[in-house]
């Protein structure tokens, strides 16, 4: 081997123009004989490393200099490929002494080397993971190296090592396997020294031949698995950096790492396929609980496993601990395994037992412990977060640190998977490590992590419903506290687009806010959703929220927000059709407004009560309630309450009939709606008069009407009440004898609400049965909502 090597050199000397012996010789320090004897073969052992180094830059430089190819392999770092070769020769020098060392002594001949087997066992119940299984069998032909990350417990050294076991027979040379304990409590990560001292060791290398050096190590490990087919699972890895000097340099290995980190720089320097692995699906966690723990019992209780793998959160870790807890307790009905698993304490309780490798919160744990001290911080506080995702500037605000820092930190966390990136700028984080992350929140940061956070909702949703609702009654809010951070949506788009991502959140928060004992916090949420959950259908999410500020408001001795929050159950009672209870609370509203002196809020009462009078079938009483709304808001000078006035008005006449009469209401409604600037109120008084021509017979001019509206509404982002006037413009189509585009229309409204997830949708429906629409159409009270 060591005249080989030898052969080679000469004959890169050779291809590269012969450069002369003697300076060769001057460059390594040796004589022009010494260089001769290695070139030609005439040594006894190999020569130093920096020697052979020298020569081979040499013969580089040279060949550059004659513009002549220097015999190199393409695309072979020089030095690496040259380091890796002499290691071989070492190698084989050494083993060579070896070897007559042990024939002197009359020792034993090393037995023949056989290939490493060191795969752990595989598990008897494994259940899905037929894509990812796929993907990385479609791998072994086509690349070097994958990594499989996912966040703790989520069964990446499970399917590593099951895949394994099923391709061994694709690995003839062997299969290498080290934990190299990344996140591992038992000790501090493996250095890339240990884990190649061991493969070298099961590459039949002795102790006493291994190199001092890692890079000798490396070189040595790369060229003892150049051309052969091997598998090496490197498990547990913590970084790039511990992975990089144990991935063989040459095709036919494969390597597959699994981290709990996304491994980034190894899919962008080093071309790994990434896969990351996410829950089960809920059939696939079922199946597993079955096999653990007898199909017979799932059977028997069908209804609970739903709930417990909801628990589980379809987490493999924890179904298994789940399910070994009923293994171990055959007299526990799954039901009542259910019920403890809803129980956070008890959950906790479950879940945490067990060696370290089975207690699920010692699990996380590790993963913790890794981040740095400000993402560990970010870590606690998302937990507090109510709703199912975070976005960089609500996060910012927990913390009270930049957005860009936090923007920074919680890519850190997902690169950790203990969140993952939904949507770009939009996190979440899995149940069980939110119950864990729960329990590490300190008793003196929690305070004010959920001030900043709910300061961040409050004056960003304020902001919001005043570029959407211009003229809305408006709370005056504090200053937010110092670290929370404000930023406007831009535009009508952005102010509908941040209310739609954060409508749990919002509704989550009012709660939140009383049990916190921010009782002005929680109403004022209350009052600033209103708008956009009203606009959108939400009752019940308007009823509550409201229900709940409105005992604040109390707490809080806040008159004026109990009068209006008694105005927003009003509504939202009588568009859910507890019309009494609507009765009673529009009437304490009235009452706190006389008390408060507050003509403009008995002004809005009064319509609000008109319109639950149409419901009952009361429109001449509803219009009464116009008119005393109509004396207060002339009082007051409020032309925007007019208008709206005036609008509702309009539409009482026409359910009466009164098609003359509501027009002209309508066309001064819309006067006062174009002076007062109020673009929601002149689209919607263009569809109350669209609706009038329409009962008129005059369908062209009601078309036109519509169409209006629907600018209107469309740049203001109004999709429910577009969705409306959508549904008449329909109903004028369809009369006028166009009935493909009038099913255009109802069917675009469907879609809308739909979208929307709107509790009309179903009737949108049916409005687009012709029967239906026949017994509609000359009915003006089947024409929409009372207004």
């Amino acid at each position: 081997m060591l005249g080989e090597f030898c052969a080679d050199l000469r004959s890169v000397w050779q291809q590269a123009g012969g450069p002369g012996l003697r300076a060769l010789g001057a460059r390594a320090l040796l004589s022009k004989s010494q260089i001769g004897a290695i070139l030609g073969g005439r040594v006894r052992r190999p020569p130093d490393w920096d020697v052979i180094r020298s020569l081979v830059r040499s013969f580089c430089e040279y060949a550059e200099q004659r513009g002549t190819a220097a015999g190199l392999p393409p695309g072979t770092g020089v030095e690496e490929y040259w380091r890796g070769r002499y290691a071989v020769v070492e190698h084989a020098f050494r083993r060579t002494r070896a070897v007559a060392g042990r024939v002197a002594g009359r020792m034993p001949a090393r037995p023949a080397l056989v290939p490493p087997r060191q795969l752990p066992p595989t598990v008897r119940t494994f259940v899905g993971r037929s894509g990812e299984l796929a993907a990385l069998t479609d791998l072994v032909e086509t690349a070097t190296l994958a990594v499989i990350d996912g966040m703790a417990g989520v069964g990446k050294t499970t399917l590593a090592v099951v895949w394994a076991h099923r391709v061994t027979d694709r690995f003839p040379d062997g299969q290498l396997y080290v934990n190299l304990r990344g996140f591992d409590p038992s000790g501090p990560a493996l250095r890339p020294a240990e884990v190649l001292d061991g493969f070298l060791s099961a590459l039949g290398v002795a102790s006493n031949e291994v190199p001092t050096t890692v890079d000798g190590q490396v070189s040595l490990f790369r060229s003892l698995v150049a051309g052969r087919r091997m598998l090496v699972i490197l498990d547990n890895a913590r970084d790039g950096e511990q992975v990089r000097p144990l991935l063989p340099g040459a095709p036919g290995c494969l390597t597959v790492v699994t981290s709990r980190n996304g491994l980034a720089s190894l899919v962008a320097v080093d071309d790994a396929y990434p896969l990351t692995l996410g829950p089960l699906s809920g059939s696939e966690a079922s199946t597993l609980l079955a096999e653990r723990i007898g199909a017979e019992r799932l059977v028997a209780e069908p209804a609970v496993v739903d709930r417990i793998v909801a628990a589980c959160a379809a987490l493999p870790l924890a179904l298994c601990v789940v399910a070994a807890h009923a293994a171990i307790r055959p007299e526990l009905t799954l039901a009542d395994l259910a019920t403890q698993l809803g129980e956070e304490h008890a959950r906790a309780d479950i879940l945490a037992r067990g060696e370290s490798r089975s207690d699920l919160w010692i699990v996380f744990s590790w993963s913790y412990r890794a981040l740095d001290p400000a993402a560990a911080r970010l870590f606690r506080l998302l937990s507090l977060h109510p709703g199912p995702e975070v976005g960089v500037a609500a996060a910012a605000s927990l913390a009270g640190r930049p957005v860009r820092v936090t923007a920074r930190e919680l890519a850190a966390l997902r690169d950790a998977n203990v969140l993952v990136e939904v949507a770009p700028g939009r996190f979440a984080m899995h149940d069980l490590l939110r119950a864990y992350a729960t329990g590490l929140v300190t008793d003196a940061e929690r305070p004010d992590a959920l001030g900043r956070l709910l300061d961040h909702l409050l004056h960003t949703a304020s902001a919001a419903a005043a570029a959407l609702y211009p003229g809305r009654d408006r709370v005056e809010l504090p200053a937010p506290r110092p670290g929370a951070t404000v930023e406007p949506p831009p535009g009508v788009d952005g102010c509908l687009a941040w209310f739609s991502r954060e409508h749990a959140v919002l509704t989550a928060a009012v709660p939140m806010a009383a049990l916190a004992d921010l009782d002005s916090h929680a109403w004022q949420l209350a009052w600033t959703a209103a708008d956009f959950l009203q606009r959108r259908g939400h009752w019940r999410d308007w009823h509550d929220t409201s229900t709940i500020g409105l005992s604040a408001a109390r707490r809080d001795g806040a008159m004026a927000a109990q009068a209006q929050l008694h105005r927003n159950l009003g509504y939202a009672c009588s568009m859910m059709g507890d019309h009494d209870r609507a009765q009673r609370h529009l009437s304490q509203a009235l009452e706190l407004y006389a008390r408060l002196d507050d003509l403009s809020g008995r002004a809005a009462t009064h319509r609000t009560l008109g319109s639950l009078l149409v419901r009952l079938g009361r429109v001449e009483d509803a219009l009464a309630e116009d008119r005393r709304a109509l004396v207060l808001y002339r009082a007051t000078g409020d032309l925007a309450g007019q208008a709206l006035t005036l609008n509702n008005t309009a539409w009482k006449n026409l359910q009466l009939c009164r098609y003359d009469e509501a027009l002209a209401v309508g066309r001064q409604a819309l006067a006062l709606h174009r002076t007062a600037g109020n673009l929601y109120g002149e689209a919607d008084t263009w569809d109350t008069i669209g609706c009038v021509r329409h009962h008129r017979g005059e369908h062209g001019e009601a078309i036109q009407c519509y169409r209006r509206a629907l600018e209107l509404f469309r740049n203001r982002g109004e999709r429910y009440y577009e969705a409306m006037t959508l549904t008449r413009l329909g109903d004028t189509l369809y009369a006028a004898g166009y009935p493909e585009p009038a099913e255009r229309a109802w069917r675009e409204t469907t879609t809308i609400l739909v979208q929307l997830n709107h509790p009309e949708a179903e009737r949108s429906r049916l409005r687009r049965q012709p029967a239906v629409f026949y017994r509609q159409r000359d009915d003006p009270r089947a024409s929409g909502l009372a207004r």
